[in-house]
């Protein structure tokens, strides 16, 4: 019995993995002041604050994407953080408009007391579509959910992506 609800399974997910859109590429972000609202010194303005990494993007159902982003900062205290997610997608002629939410976990390289750090985010992308690649901005925060759903703007990052989509 067990074999044949696996079968079923695998034949009802091959339709589903046929009409989906996978997106692959890179991505790069940074810590925005401006968007956060706090007072912009150009000499400190580089110094700190971007990543960079692997974007990953699954279009299916044609309103639901899945994503997968993997940063890496080089900075004061070097990190991994990967940040999957889950929401819509809605494509408007060539615009792609997405947002999303997901756990993020932070492994530091660096001894800095806790190797790792577990929390929640919130993604907002918009990409324009050319064929078999998309460019577009992302902005990335925290989410607390302590209490309820709040948005933390002081982790806010600006970021730009290039996919190619198969």
């Amino acid at each position: 019995m067990k074999r044949i609800v696996l079968l079923v399974m695998v034949l009802a997910l091959v339709p589903l993995l046929s009409f989906a859109d996978v997106g692959v590429g890179a991505a790069a972000f940074f810590n925005s002041p401006v968007l956060i609202g706090q007072d912009v010194d150009v000499h400190e303005l580089w110094d700190g604050g971007f990543t960079f990494g692997g974007d990953f993007r699954w279009k299916l159902l044609k309103i639901l994407q899945l994503e997968a982003l993997a940063l890496v900062t080089l900075d004061e205290t070097n990190a991994v953080g990967l940040y999957p997610n889950a929401g819509l997608a809605f494509d408007l002629a060539i615009l792609r408009l997405s947002a999303g939410i997901g756990p993020n976990l932070v492994f530091f390289l660096d001894d800095v007391g806790d190797p790792a750090m577990f929390g929640f985010h919130g993604k907002a992308n918009a990409d324009i579509l050319l064929g078999p690649v998309s460019v577009g901005l992302s902005y990335m925060m925290a989410l607390n959910l302590d209490g309820g759903i709040e948005l933390n703007r002081s982790t806010g990052m600006l970021g730009a992506s290039v996919l190619f989509w198969f």
